[in-house]
């Protein structure tokens, strides 16, 4: 009886990981957008209670701000930052991905850990906002997960019978290759879509 070619269904796991990658670096703009809405748009109230020094009871004064008002440089230059950490990270994920490494993406986790210093330094005032922001550039610096090395196709011998042709996973490179049933020809495919 001839084994039946083997043939991958749906996504492989690292296309799947490739897809989740790229998605948490939309996530991850989405993050950096949210930050600077919430530093440029949202107020902080502060209550100063003001004595005229004439015996009347003291003034609440109550006075809106946002972040950015209040610091306007410290703030433009956190953003600044992190959208190069962003771009840093996004062109770390698309040389890794282009390039099918399996490595870890120093310069991104450089970048996260960077990060994670400003936030650790902000952690009584807005560093519990930033925190999750170097979490997520640490998890897009981690490896993408390795293809899988395929297993070989079972060689025709005087037991085992002929081979039916197929795509199998080549037992020299990591790519699917055509067995024409006696031999391997030149065709070959990527392991994530077989053609």
């Amino acid at each position: 009886m001839n084994p039946a070619p083997v043939r991958p269904r749906g996504w492989s796991r690292r296309t799947r990981r490739v897809v989740f990658r790229l998605a948490a670096l939309v996530g991850a703009y989405g993050f950096w957008g949210l930050l600077a809405w919430g530093a440029v748009t949202v107020q902080t109230y502060t209550s100063t209670g003001v004595s005229s020094g004439t015996g009347h009871p003291p003034t609440v004064v109550t006075t809106g701000s946002t972040l950015e008002q209040v610091a306007p440089g410290a703030v433009r230059t956190i953003l600044a930052g992190f959208a190069v950490a962003l771009v840093l990270a996004t062109g770390s994920v698309l040389w890794r991905v282009a390039r099918r490494s399996e490595r870890v993406g120093v310069t991104g986790l450089i970048v996260a850990g960077l990060v994670g210093v400003v936030s650790l330094l902000g952690m009584l005032t807005v560093g519990i906002f930033l925190a999750p922001f170097a979490a997520l550039l640490t998890f897009l610096a981690l490896p993408i997960a390795p293809t899988p090395v395929p297993t070989a196709a079972p060689t025709p011998g005087p037991l085992a019978g002929p081979v039916a042709p197929g795509w199998y996973g080549d037992p020299v490179t990591s790519s699917w290759r055509y067995w024409d049933g006696r031999s391997w020809t030149g065709h070959r495919a990527p392991m994530a879509s077989p053609g």
